[in-house]
């Protein structure tokens, strides 16, 4: 029997780095670049610590870790890089004028979530500096992630930048990041466990989901097979929509993704502007109950474009003056 969601049901993003990519074309605040798993060699300048016998993976950083993270010999070169990565990330910095994050931070409201793969700090930046609007998302890190740390003794999660836990004052501990190895552990770390049982559990409730620069590579087997597991397990998947925002063609993108989709309810977009959340923020899951379950769409009410945050925050005044 069907159970028909509401029409405030949880909308779920699931962030890659194709997405920090879109949102800081040109780089973060002093134009350092996002590095793809194909350019992370170059852009860190790791061919400096890197034994020429790697050479013929140094465009495939996922490869490369996992031969080097598999030979116990060279657990030493696996620190140095893995200090050298943590270290890039962690000077990243958000710029000043309106990003594409901070669109999608405000297009959601605290009964959604943001589920990330990015280890850049770049997202929580963002959305550190929008400490007025009442309700935002949520946000869950699911390799972990160089803005976040944490308090062993009070398990407690803070930003890092803070150094210390708000409760106990202690300093923060790095959380811990997961690198590209074809076998991850989502279980042995508790925070990284929980942070996927949160995504699972708000899977399992969405009634639409998108996913935006997320390709699903060959080392996250596991990962994928527990969002397909979420997914098969959602309550109203009968009803719920799932949008798949990349630039690869079609036909890859639903060979990868097909397992995730139910009959023809999604959509494969090129960009975050054609999207659900753009053409209605704050009221996504809202205008598709009403257009697709009740015959009764809604016009759209597409963000304009913003040159500076405090007039983001004064256009959507109106909706979250509304909101309970």
């Amino acid at each position: 029997m069907s159970v028909i969601p509401p029409r405030n049901a949880p909308h779920v993003v699931i962030l890659g780095a194709g997405a920090s990519l879109a949102a800081f074309p040109n780089g973060d605040k002093n134009g350092r670049k996002l590095p793809l798993m194909n350019s992370l060699v170059d852009m860190l300048e790791l061919k400096s610590i890197l034994p020429k016998k790697y050479s013929p993976y140094f465009n495939d950083f996922e490869k490369l870790y996992g031969i080097i993270n598999a030979d116990l010999k060279q657990q030493k070169l696996k620190e140095q890089i893995d200090r050298a990565v943590y270290n890039y990330f962690y000077d990243l910095q958000v710029p000043e004028t309106p990003t594409l994050y901070d669109y999608l931070l405000l297009s959601l409201t605290n009964k959604d979530i943001i589920a990330t793969f990015n280890w850049d700090p770049l997202l929580l930046q963002c959305m550190r500096r929008h400490p007025d609007v009442k309700s935002l998302p949520r946000v869950h890190f699911l390799h972990g992630n160089v803005a976040v740390g944490i308090c062993y003794n009070c398990t407690l999660l803070g930003y890092m930048y803070n150094h210390r836990c708000h409760r106990c004052n202690d300093p923060f501990q790095p959380m811990r990041l997961l690198y590209p190895v074809e076998k991850k552990d989502y279980n042995s770390d508790p925070a990284i466990k929980n942070e996927w049982n949160e995504l699972k559990k708000y899977i399992q409730q969405a009634l639409y989901v998108t996913v935006f620069g997320y390709s699903a590579p060959a080392s996250d087997v596991e990962a994928k097979q527990l969002m397909i597991d979420a997914i098969l397990n959602n309550r109203y998947r009968e009803f719920y929509e799932v949008d798949i925002i990349d630039i690869k063609v079609e036909d890859e993108l639903y060979s990868n993704w097909k397992k995730f989709l139910y009959k023809q309810h999604y959509g494969f977009i090129s960009n975050f502007q054609e999207s659900y959340l753009w053409q209605h923020p704050r009221r996504s899951t809202e205008a598709f109950f009403d257009a697709y379950l009740m015959n009764s769409p809604w016009e759209d009410n597409p963000f304009p474009s913003f040159s500076n945050i405090s007039d983001m925050h004064k256009w959507i005044e109106p909706l979250t003056n509304v909101e309970t």
